[in-house]
């Protein structure tokens, strides 16, 4: 039974590392991927218009 607990430490210390490891490089990249849609009327008011484009807001 004995080696069973022999590497246990280190997978938990490597475990604790690599979950604040990919924790902070997914937060960074959840950041930085903001979805901005820039759009502009052209017609008046009271008009009706087609968007182009991804919409990212579809479940």
């Amino acid at each position: 039974m004995e080696w069973f607990f022999d590497g246990l430490g280190t997978a938990i210390i490597t475990l604790i590392i690599g979950l604040l490891t990919g924790g902070t490089v997914g937060y960074r990249i959840g950041i930085k991927k903001s979805y901005k849609v820039n759009q502009k009327q052209t017609a008046g008011d009271n008009s009706s218009q087609i968007q182009v484009g991804r919409n990212y807001d579809a479940k």
